[in-house]
């Protein structure tokens, strides 16, 4: 809330036993949450996929920023990024072979 005081928040829990519902309905932090399945997303993207189109469609916003439990947040972002830096329209990183989407595909499909 420091830095991003007026954005939407939405947190999940997908293996933590912590319900942080309570404190997301304080004032300060007026975030949602939801607690999700675990799941081995290394094999089968999907849930991580629903999720992220859930809290897509929950926070309504023009961009989310996705963190993982140890990511620290030090000031505001200076630039709008112009890319999709590792999300479903990374057009930064390098692109994965033919062959391994083709790979991946075909067990995606089982």
């Amino acid at each position: 809330r420091q830095f991003y005081p007026e954005s939407p928040m939405h947190l999940v829990s997908d293996g933590g036993f912590v319900d942080f519902g309570s404190v997301c309905s304080l004032p300060e932090y007026r975030c949602t949450f939801e607690f999700a399945e675990p799941a081995n997303m290394r094999w089968n993207p999907h849930p991580w996929f629903a999720r992220m189109y859930r809290a897509a469609m929950l926070l309504n916003t023009t961009f989310m920023i996705y963190l993982e439990p140890d990511v620290l947040i030090t000031r505001r972002h200076r630039v709008d990024p112009p890319h999709d830096a590792g999300g479903i329209y990374d057009n930064f990183n390098p692109t994965m072979p033919q062959m391994t989407v083709q790979y991946v595909e075909f067990f995606g499909r089982q």
